[in-house]
C-alpha cells in the first residue's frame, strides 16, 4: 500500500522545500517566501498531499488563466487517479467531485466553495502578495482551517498585507532568498547591468517640471495637513483619499492637492519610463540579442509595440503580449516563444509573473520605477536553471537624473537585496550604455 511517506519520496522535494513544509505543517497554516523558479508549486503540492491523504480538499487559488492550466497539468500528474477540477475560465467544478478545485480568485469570491461534511480544507494561495487587494481578498474563505500562502515578494505597497493576509494566513514561516538559492544551485547564475539614457529637452522639461510641482505638494500635503512623508505612503494616502471623494460634487483642499500630487507623479514617472532613447538603445542591443531568449518589459502597449517594431526590423522575431490581447493569442505567443519560434517577448505587465517562460535568459526593463517587488519579479522570470548552464542578464534601462537613477536611489532596495548574489553588478553612464551594453550582452 502506498503511503503519505512515499508520495512525498516520490516528489523528490529539496532540502530547502522539505524544511518549508516541517515549518508550514507545524502550524498548519503560514507564507512562504522563496524566489520565483525554486520550487514553490512542488512545496505546494507536498502540502497539499498531506491535506489530501487524510481524506481532506484542496482549493488552490491562481491569478491567471495560464496559471490555472499550468497547476492543473501538475495537480493531475501528482494526483492520479484522483479528480482534479477546475472553477473560472468556463468550467465550474466543486469539492464534492473533486479532491483539489483550481480556481481563479474571481470565481473563488463570486460563488460559495463547500467542502464536504467532516473534510478538512487547506487553502494555497500562488502569488499570495495580490490578494491583498479587496476584491480578490474575497476569495479567502473562513471554512479552510490549513492555509498556504506562496510568494517571491511577500510585499504591498498599501496595507494588504497586514490588514488581511497576515490575519489569514498567519506569519511568514520560511523565506529562500537569492543568496541561498544561489548556494544551492537552484537557480541561474544572474549578471545585473544598469544602464542609463538621456532625456531629450522635452522630456527633461516636463520632467522637471512635473518634479518641481511634486516637491511643492509634497511639501504641502505632509507639513500642512499631517499625511505620509514617506513617498510611496504618502502616494497610497493620496490615491485612497482621491477613490473616496470621486463622485462627489464638493471636494477639499487636501482631495484637490492629493489629485494634483497623482497627477504630477504620473507625469514624472511617464517622462523617465517613456523616454525615447530606451528605444535607441533596445535597437542597439538587438544584434547582440541573437541566440538569446529574450523578455522586454515595457512601460505601455504601445511602448510594447514599438519595441517590437524595432527587433522586428533587425531580423529578431519579436511579438507583444498585453491585456488588450484575447488569452488566446496571448497563449499562442508565449508558446511561440517557449517553443522558440520567437525570440523575444514584449510586454507592459503581463509577464511580470504568472506566466511560465523557463527558457528566457534575457530580460531587458524600460520601465520599473515603482516598487523592489516588481524588479525582483522580473528578474526572477528568468533565473531558472538553463540545460546548458549558461547565465541569466538583466538589464535594467533608466533615465539619468531621474528618480529612476541608481545615483539618486533609484532601484537601492532592489539593488541591496541581490548585489550579494549576483555574478555581476554594472553601473554604467549614458556615455558607456549605448556601446558597452551590447558587448556586455555577447559576452
Amino acid at each position: 500500500m502506498t503511503t503519505t511517506r512515499d508520495h512525498l519520496q516520490a516528489l523528490a522535494l529539496r532540502d530547502w522545500q522539505a524544511q518549508a513544509l516541517a515549518a508550514w505543517s507545524h502550524a498548519g497554516r503560514g507564507v512562504v517566501e522563496a524566489v520565483t523558479g525554486t520550487g514553490k508549486t512542488r512545496l505546494a503540492l507536498a502540502a497539499v498531499r498531506l491535506i489530501v491523504d487524510r481524506g481532506g480538499r484542496a482549493l488552490v487559488l491562481v491569478p491567471t488563466l495560464e496559471l490555472q492550466q499550468q497547476w492543473v497539468r501538475e495537480l493531475r500528474h501528482a494526483f492520479a487517479g484522483h479528480r482534479i477540477g477546475m472553477l473560472g475560465g468556463g468550467h465550474d467544478d466543486d469539492l464534492f467531485s473533486s479532491v483539489v478545485l483550481v480556481s481563479t480568485p474571481h470565481s473563488a469570491a463570486q460563488l460559495p466553495i463547500d467542502l464536504p461534511p467532516g473534510s478538512a480544507g487547506l487553502l494555497v494561495a500562488d502569488e499570495a502578495h495580490r490578494y491583498g487587494a479587496p476584491t480578490w481578498a474575497n476569495a479567502l474563505g473562513p471554512q479552510f482551517v490549513f492555509r498556504l500562502a506562496l510568494t517571491a515578494t511577500y510585499e504591498r505597497t498599501d496595507d494588504g498585507v497586514t490588514e488581511v493576509l497576515a490575519p489569514y494566513f498567519g506569519d511568514v514561516v520560511f523565506s529562500y532568498g537569492f543568496a541561498q538559492a544561489r548556494a544551492d544551485g537552484t537557480i541561474a547564475p544572474f549578471d545585473i547591468a544598469m544602464a542609463a539614457v538621456e532625456l531629450d529637452d522635452a522630456e527633461r522639461a516636463v520632467y522637471d517640471a512635473a518634479d518641481e510641482r511634486c516637491r511643492q505638494l509634497h511639501r504641502e500635503l505632509v507639513g500642512g495637513l499631517g499625511m505620509p512623508k514617506d513617498p510611496a505612503g504618502l502616494f497610497a494616502a493620496a490615491a485612497a483619499i482621491v477613490a473616496q471623494a470621486d463622485g462627489k460634487h464638493a471636494a477639499g483642499r487636501q482631495v484637490v492637492a492629493c489629485r494634483e500630487y497623482l497627477y504630477a507623479t504620473r507625469r514624472r514617472r511617464d517622462a523617465a519610463a517613456q523616454a525615447a532613447a530606451k528605444l535607441t538603445l533596445v535597437g542597439a542591443l538587438a544584434p547582440a540579442l541573437t541566440g538569446r531568449r529574450t523578455l522586454v518589459f515595457a512601460d505601455t502597449v504601445e511602448q510594447a509595440d514599438a519595441v517590437a517594431r524595432t527587433l522586428s526590423a533587425q531580423a529578431l522575431a519579436a511579438e507583444t503580449v498585453h491585456g488588450g490581447l484575447d488569452d488566446r493569442r496571448r497563449r499562442i505567443r508565449v508558446a511561440q516563444f517557449r517553443n522558440g519560434k520567437l525570440d523575444a517577448l514584449v510586454a507592459p505587465r503581463v509577464l511580470d509573473e504568472g506566466v511560465d517562460v523557463p527558457d528566457a535568459d534575457v530580460a531587458v526593463v524600460l520601465a520599473a520605477f515603482r516598487t523592489r517587488r516588481q524588479l525582483v519579479q522580473r528578474l526572477g522570470r528568468i533565473l531558472r536553471l538553463k540545460s546548458d548552464g549558461r547565465h541569466a542578464r538583466l538589464v535594467v534601462v533608466y533615465a539619468a537624473a531621474t528618480r529612476e537613477d541608481p545615483g539618486q536611489g533609484g532601484h537601492r532596495a532592489f539593488l541591496q537585496a541581490v548585489q550579494d548574489s549576483a555574478e555581476s553588478v554594472v553601473i554604467w553612464d549614458a556615455a558607456k550604455s549605448l556601446g558597452q551594453l551590447p558587448r556586455w550582452l555577447s559576452t
